[in-house]
């Protein structure tokens, strides 16, 4: 194990509340010379459910709205609810990402969400 590679930790999402089928960024983050560690912290309160995945751009100028989900790649998360855990996963081999998160239940319920995000 390399103990000299360092970790970034960050807070992306502070309390964020996302309404019914509503969508949050986190800010970008150049990932093009990651290790390939990552993970995520997840804390999330109200009755609705999110969605966490990471999306993508290999263009240096692309909002973060117009980033897209890698073919293939995995969502971190499909349906968490109510609680706290951390997934781990391993970044697309892309020069910039951000975290999504979109609220899934059915368009009748809010999530509050507070996220620290781990890149290695």
């Amino acid at each position: 194990m390399d103990l000299n590679k360092l970790t970034t930790i960050e807070e992306i999402f502070t309390a964020e509340l996302i309404t019914a089928s509503g969508v949050a960024y986190s800010r970008i983050f150049d990932v093009g010379k990651l290790d390939g560690l990552a993970s995520l912290q997840i804390t999330l309160a109200d009755a609705g459910t999110g969605q966490f995945q990471v999306v993508s751009s290999n263009d240096e100028d692309a909002l973060v709205a117009a980033f897209v989900i890698v073919n293939g790649y995995a969502d971190i998360v499909t349906a968490f609810t109510a609680g706290t855990a951390i997934y781990t996963f391993t970044p697309p081999a892309v020069g910039r990402m951000a975290i999504k998160v979109t609220e899934t239940a059915g368009g009748v319920a809010t999530i509050t969400v507070t996220a620290i995000l781990a890149l290695k």
